[in-house]
């Protein structure tokens, strides 16, 4: 019908009805995946609306124009026609049209890897939308920008908070379009499947795919074809229905020139086809995938791409072809992580990446360059932590860049010191060594047996019931250890440990490394533990005092909190649960005991007092010693959720709560060590490639040299006792690791129960563990020197009074008789 009127449309030059007949057209075309068609009819819109100085209408044609190039990869062209179509409706105060194109530039950003732009763009059409909610059109372009903001934070693997949004859309009124219903449903099919239900997920794709065929949009079926191929293959096992699905999505995208859908169609064949064990066909995937995806400069695909080819190279056995794929994936990789600055959408960057660096790794493990793997291995783990010692250094700590090599951390080490870096895959193990004047590598088959072997140890260690753990202690150090040459060595005295995966749970201190006869480790070295070894060149560089006034500040403690029942209790956003937690009876005694053994001022706050205020207006700057006596919750599934008790601000309110993203914030320049003295305080969610997102973190991040945090929930009375004999330590100038270590051993070498590695096992140290707290000078040291100085001034003093009574008379003028 619309084909029909435009001839007669031009005829009269009823110009104004032409460019909305136009208009539709190009809206029908795009539907059907025809773009060129599309793009030609909204550039003959744009031109009419143009000559009649129709401001919304030619934004309306250039939107649609810069949609449709989009859909076919010209992503300048996109943004070209997006900016203008922004700038028209901006002079022409239509507010719908503004948040329209920031929600479609927010797309195109996001199809380039352009993270930051596309999350500016998103938010900003956000706060558009609440500034007039009162418009008709309000609802459904909220829903739009919310949904926007879920897919991005979906993509970068912030999975829960995408969730939430999903969740907060499918509750509200339906304002959306069929397509945009059905765009939803892919994205809610999406984290059915990562919350691991693929039947709720591929029941949710084909009712997305009807929506979209119903509408007769092609864009939207291809998307939602590969989805149900995706869980065909990869969680359902069924590779011939899924290759069906791809075919299917392929054949739509090619007929409508969709370079992006075909770019993933051909990916994700790839990854059927190397399952089927058709490497050759794979091949030809990936290698199509790679072509189109650099033709649309996407470094999303051709990262993956990339990854494919290199896998395939390998099951052909094609070595230095593989790695090269691989090395190429990752300096993509690593150049779309550059571009992003916000830390929020950095954390779980690398989740869905760390595959690319265990696939080079592994490969590498059979030649091993030294250097080139060292390197590798650190760039495959902690990077937002180290982006967070980056910042901390803009506030006055010493830089750290993120390319740590073999020969800086080297160069950080003494003579009886070595860094122990793990890499766990899921089928191997290998620990790299590094001392001052050496580096090895030992790669182990991990076994069908090995995550079975690690999950006992650490169940029969935590519950303390008999010798039970002997065994696994034994079985562990063996696999974890054995090939570590500096274990041999009697001048060894020092270890720093760079856990990776689940080995992160593991207190390594309780292994034996060798029979089982054997000592543990904990007999033999003082262990630290280390995010990265990047941590090494802030530590060592970092300056730092070796002495201290007695007048000075040497010790905050924080403890004993009044915990009332929760009759406000926090936002259900905030908290996973109501808490009910006892008072902790040990808790005064513990933090009075530590404070008398400070030798210089002591800052105390208990009971009533123990609040987090005292935290977040700066009070624990430059103490040495900060020491936290409570309650901790970790959050396993949201980190932002993981939480440290505190007395309520006001009576009759309930606990507070300084929580994880807050630990961040605070500012513990100076600090040398804090000490977590609760429960369960080292857990917290496991991020791929990034580590374990807990306290002991968020504190070496806010500035503190070391932290003391514990694996697994320990009584009060032995943690009490625990910390008594390390503060003893601290107190006499040793070393913190070493400290910690003699305290361990006193409760190792008892006779009673308190030798299991229940009561003392738990609690590690991260960060610098080898210098010790800065020593105070006493009142004694100063006085002592004062009274000799005064002594001798006195003894000088009264010689002086004596020699002047002892002087002759003077001489008379007369003459001697």
């Amino acid at each position: 019908m619309y084909e029909s009127l435009v001839p007669i449309l031009e005829a009269e030059k009823r110009q104004a009805e032409l460019a909305d007949a136009l208009i539709a057209l190009a809206e029908l075309a795009s539907g059907q995946g025809e773009y060129d068609v599309a793009i030609a009819r909204a550039r003959q819109a744009a031109a009419i609306y143009r000559i009649l100085g129709n401001k919304p209408g030619e934004a309306r044609a250039l939107n649609s124009w810069g949609v449709n190039e989009s859909y076919r990869g010209d992503y300048p062209a996109a943004l070209a026609q997006l900016e203008q179509a922004l700038a028209l409706n901006l002079s022409a105060g239509n507010r719908e049209g503004e948040i329209e194109q920031l929600s479609n530039l927010g797309g195109v950003f996001q199809y380039q890897g352009k993270y930051m732009d596309a999350w500016r763009a998103y938010r900003a059409a956000l706060d558009k939308v609440d500034q007039v909610p009162s418009e008709s059109w309000s609802p459904r372009r909220r829903q739009l920008a919310v949904h926007n903001l879920a897919t991005l934070l979906q993509r970068l693997g912030r999975y829960e908070q995408a969730l939430e949004l999903y969740q907060q859309l499918r509750a509200a009124p339906r304002a959306l379009s069929s397509s945009e219903e059905a765009r939803l449903l892919v994205n809610v099919g999406v984290l059915y499947r990562r919350l691991g239900d693929p039947i709720k997920a591929l029941d949710t794709y084909r009712t997305a795919q009807q929506l979209f065929a119903r509408d007769q949009h092609v864009h939207g079926q291809i998307g939602a074809l590969r989805n149900i191929g995706i869980v065909l293959a990869l969680d359902l096992g069924d590779l011939s229905a899924a290759l069906e699905a791809f075919n299917r999505a392929l054949e739509l995208a090619e007929q409508s020139h969709d370079r992006l859908q075909e770019t993933h169609a051909h990916l994700y064949r790839g990854e059927t086809l190397l399952r089927l064990n058709q490497p050759d066909a794979a091949r030809q995937d990936f290698e199509s995938a790679l072509a189109t995806a650099k033709e649309r400069r996407t470094p999303e695909e051709q990262w993956k791409a990339l990854f494919g080819l290199g896998r395939t190279a390998t099951l052909a056995g094609k070595g230095d072809l593989a790695r090269a794929s691989l090395q190429q994936a990752i300096a993509i990789i690593e150049e779309a992580r550059s571009a992003l600055q916000l830390s929020s959408l950095r954390a779980e960057f690398l989740g869905d990446k760390r595959d690319v660096y265990d696939a080079l790794i592994e490969l590498s493990l059979d030649k091993p360059d030294a250097a080139g793997l060292f390197r590798l291995m650190e760039g495959s783990r902690a990077r937002m932590f180290q982006d967070q010692l980056e910042q901390s250094a803009r506030r006055g700590r010493p830089p750290l860049g993120t390319a740590v090599g073999l020969s800086q951390v080297q160069a950080h080490l003494d003579a009886s010191t070595a860094l122990l870096e793990f890499w766990v895959s899921s089928t191997k193990i290998a620990v790299a060594w590094v001392t001052r004047d050496g580096f090895g590598i030992a790669p182990k088959e991990l076994g069908s047996g090995g995550f079975q072997r690690i999950s006992s140890f650490l169940q029969e260690i935590a519950a303390g019931a008999g010798d039970s753990w002997q065994e696994d202690s034994r079985a562990l150090g063996q696999l974890l250890l054995s090939g570590v040459e500096p274990l041999g060595r009697g001048s060894i005295r020092h270890l720093l440990l760079v856990p990776d995966g689940v080995l992160q749970s593991i207190p390594f201190e309780a292994l034996r490394a060798g029979t089982a006869a054997s000592p543990l480790l904990v007999e033999r070295f003082d262990i630290s533990y280390l995010p990265s070894a990047s941590a090494l060149l802030r530590e060592s560089s970092a300056a730092r005092p070796s002495w201290h006034f007695p007048w000075q500040r040497q010790l905050l403690a924080l403890g004993d909190p009044i915990v009332r029942s929760q009759t406000a209790p926090a936002p259900a956003e905030l908290l996973t649960a109501d808490e009910s937690r006892a008072r902790l009876p040990k808790s005064a005694e513990e933090v009075e005991a530590i404070a008398r053994l400070s030798r210089g001022r002591a800052e105390v706050y208990l009971g009533a007092a123990d609040l987090k205020r005292h935290l977040l207006e700066g009070k624990a700057k430059g103490v040495s010693l900060l020491h936290l006596s409570t309650h901790a919750t970790a959050d396993d599934d949201n980190p932002e959720r993981s939480r440290i008790l505190f007395s309520p601000a006001e009576a009759d309110q309930p606990a507070d709560y300084l929580f994880l993203k807050e630990i961040y914030g605070l500012d513990l320049q100076g600090v040398d060590l804090t000490t977590l003295s609760a429960c369960d305080t080292e857990r917290g969610k496991l991020i791929k490639g990034e580590g374990v997102q807990g306290f002991s973190r968020a504190l070496l991040s806010a500035g503190s040299r070391a932290t003391v945090t514990s694996l697994w929930r320990v009584a009060d009375q032995p943690t009490a006792e625990l910390m008594k004999q390390f503060y003893y330590g601290l107190s006499r100038g040793i070393p913190k690791a070493e400290a910690l270590r003699l305290a361990k051993l006193k409760f190792l070498h008892s006779d009673g129960a308190l030798q299991h590695p229940r009561h003392w096992a738990a609690f590690i140290l991260h960060g610098d563990g080898l210098q010790p707290v800065p020593r105070v000078i006493s009142w004694g040291a100063l006085l002592i020197p004062l009274a000799a100085a005064l002594f001798v001034f006195g003894v000088a003093a009264t010689r002086r009074k004596k020699g002047a009574g002892l002087r002759p008379p003077p001489r008379s003028g007369g003459q001697p008789g």
